[in-house]
């Protein structure tokens, strides 16, 4: 779950909405300044499940025990991170093997800093259990390193995809209030040594530039509950809240910078 504070209150959006609202920020990719998705159907998959494993954990939600509120995913058991990410990156490349290869290179990026791309983004409790995070990043290397080369899939076309996937991962995640990077400018690595500028207006539009989509402006629709910061007995009280909760459509508007 994406949690943030708002007063005594928290805002949730479910991590699975989050991977939709990618998969439908790549179906928008496309202006003449947008490297091509390709393969395109395999690209889209994966934006739009790339969380999938996530289901798992919002059908049963469980507290933040040091805390005693909702936790953000940055902060969920490692443990449990790991878990959630074999198990989507199984369904997806049971899907779509070329899929699979790129949500298996997404799920270790989250350990290593996407790659280099983003080197601030860390997992809370990650220090805490490194053994187990190296070696999910080595199985998750050998795993699509594997997939590379049964797919024939080549080092610039790999990283071109793999760079495309973290924009719309990453894009999804402002306007849905959840990049660790906070809601001031934003810089995200394009291929072919392009850098994608975004900044929140007065407005709170988001303005992009270069412009990548097919449209003018992109109106993006974001599920939305709000439910208590604390008071939360137990795990199930914290799931019957999010159940209970009236999911609002928060609006978020991308466009141009001028």
């Amino acid at each position: 779950m994406i949690v943030r504070t708002v007063e005594e209150r928290a805002t949730v959006v479910m991590q699975v909405d989050h991977s939709v609202i990618s998969g439908q920020l790549a179906e928008a990719w496309g202006g003449d300044s947008a490297a091509a998705l390709d393969p395109r159907d395999s690209v889209l998959l994966a934006a739009r499940l790339h969380d999938i494993g996530w289901r798992h954990w919002e059908a049963m939600p469980r507290i933040n025990a040091d805390t005693g509120r909702p936790p953000n995913f940055l902060d969920v058991l490692i443990e449990e991170h790991l878990r959630l990410y074999r198990l989507g990156i199984q369904e997806v490349e049971d899907l779509d093997p070329y899929a699979g290869l790129l949500v298996s290179m997404h799920a270790a990026g989250i350990y290593t800093g996407r790659y280099g791309t983003q080197p601030a983004l860390k997992m809370t409790r990650a220090p805490d259990v490194q053994a187990l995070v190296d070696a999910f990043v080595s199985e998750q290397e050998a795993r699509y390193g594997a997939l590379q080369t049964e797919l024939d899939v080549s080092a610039d076309d790999l990283w071109r995809n793999y760079l495309l996937l973290q924009v719309f991962d990453r894009l999804s995640l402002r306007v849905c209030q959840g990049d660790p990077a906070g809601p001031g400018p934003l810089e995200i690595v394009l291929p072919d040594d392009a850098t994608l500028q975004v900044v929140r207006a007065d407005d709170g539009a988001e303005e992009l530039s270069p412009w990548p989509f097919v449209m003018d402006e992109l109106i993006v629709s974001v599920p939305t509950r709000t439910i208590a910061l604390t008071g939360y007995a137990d795990d199930d009280a914290l799931a019957t809240a999010i159940a209970n909760a009236p999911v609002e459509q928060q609006i978020a508007t991308l466009r141009p910078a001028n």
